[in-house]
Order: C-alpha cells, then structure tokens, then sequence
C-alpha cells in the first residue's frame, strides 16, 4: 500500500518501508515531506493476525524518540554559539528558579536531578506521583485526553524534591527535554 499525495512515485521509498517489513517490522507507515513533495506509505499490517495494512493518515505516538531531535537541535544551537553546554539553564529560562547549577549538558544527560514529571521511585521504595503517564487506573482513564502546556510539566516537576544535586547522578527524567525544549524556543524564538 502507498499513497502518492503528490503524484510522485517513490519507489525508492516503499522498498524500504518492505524491506523492513521483510525484517520482522510487522508494520510499518512513512510520511516523507522533502524537496520532492510529500509522499504518504506503508507495508505490513496494522496488527497481527489482521491483514488491514497500516493507515496512510495514522498517528502514532513518538513518545521519547522526540528527545534525540531535541538533543540534536540543542546541540546546533551550541555549535551556533548561541547556547553554552556549560551555562546555567536558569540565565535562559530564569522564570521557572531553577538550581543555577544545572547546566543544559546536564538536561541532555538525564544528569540535572531534576524530578520526572511523569513521578519518581526513590531509592527507598517511595514512588512520588506526577502526572497519569501509563495506561492504567482511574486516574489515566480520567486525564487521558489532557493537554499539559510544557510550562505546566515543569512547574509540576519543580513542585516535588529533586532526585540529586545537580550533576551527582543520573535519572531519566521527562523533564530534562520539557526544560531542553523551552530553552530552544526562547533562543530562537520559535
């Protein structure tokens, strides 16, 4: 299956979206929108056991593949000279009080300390709760359809205690990339 929004044939395009079916993807759907135009495909199945094929306008959720982009226009804006690894995320985003020393090298390494705003387990066995971010309970059912604003996210975050001191640990924390994301928007202003 392949839809053509824009006349093109890309069949450079679907043989690899089948190769990877080929591979052991059970399905797989691409949008490309380049230079060429915007081209819309898929190959395998939606489900196991199913033979509807993948949808052409189907959505997904990227979940923290986003963070890798992040990561990467962070660190543009670092070869730009525009943002400083080793600066303090609180001299670009001083509205939110942040420890001044959490650098941005910090956010990108999951090493600022900062509380996950999807909730924490503490070395104890305490779990501190943030937002409903798994598909179980009461209260995910109730808030699935929630929009949080980024800002939101964070102040949340800031709301509970810290994993570490900044730069002592690591944790994988949601919120790193929230804060990585504002700081990208208000250097470029986009």
């Amino acid at each position: 299956m392949s839809i053509t929004l824009t006349g093109q044939d890309r069949p450079e395009l679907q043989k690899i979206i089948q190769e990877m079916v080929d591979s052991g993807f059970v399905g797989v759907s691409l949008r490309v929108h380049d230079e060429q135009g915007e081209w819309v495909g898929g190959a395998g199945v939606r489900e196991l056991g199913h033979s509807a094929t993948p949808p052409a306008n189907g959505h997904v959720r990227i979940g923290s593949n986003t963070k890798t982009f992040t990561a990467t226009v962070v660190l543009q804006l670092v070869a730009e000279g525009r943002i400083g690894l080793d600066t303090p995320v609180a001299d670009y985003l001083p509205e939110f009080g942040l420890d001044e020393r959490i650098t941005v090298r910090m956010l990108l390494q999951h090493t600022s300390g900062v509380f996950n705003f999807t909730g924490e387990y503490f070395e104890d066995g305490t779990f501190v709760p943030g937002i409903p971010a798994t598909p179980a309970g009461k209260q995910w059912v109730d808030n699935r359809f929630h929009s949080y604003r980024p800002q939101e996210l964070v102040r949340l975050a800031l709301s509970k205690p810290a994993r570490f001191e900044p730069g002592t640990d690591w944790s994988y924390s949601n919120t790193n990339y929230v804060l990585a994301r504002l700081l990208i928007e208000k250097v470029t202003g986009r």
